[in-house]
């Protein structure tokens, strides 16, 4: 029996295939994730600029930019969370359920 024909070697391919594919789909996850998070920040900065430059005191620049840094904080630590849970379903893909089941609940 050649290499070709064997169960055993086709089986391994074809799960070697389904394990790359999930991997490269959740690669394109996770660049999607931060490309979204780069538009989120830079819309937000933009709003932000635009505020300041028509704040008419120093008081009211402060408030924008205290505002600025609070979303930005809530914003830096939602996304550490996306991608924490980006990376572990990456480094779950291609293990068991029970594997999956016991990563949930340490997470």
């Amino acid at each position: 029996m050649s290499e070709a024909t064997n169960p055993t070697v086709t089986t391994w391919m074809m799960q070697a295939t389904d394990g790359c594919q999930a991997y490269l789909q959740a690669c394109i996850g996770w660049q999607q994730e931060l490309a979204r998070f780069a538009d989120v920040r830079l819309a937000g900065n933009r709003r932000t600029w635009e505020a300041l430059m028509s704040s008419r005191d120093v008081a009211g620049a402060l408030k924008i930019q205290q505002d600025w840094a609070v979303q930005a904080a809530n914003d830096y630590t939602e996304e550490a969370t996306r991608l924490a849970r980006l990376a572990t379903s990456l480094s779950l893909t291609g293990t068991t359920p029970a594997v999956h089941r016991t990563a949930m609940v340490i997470a």
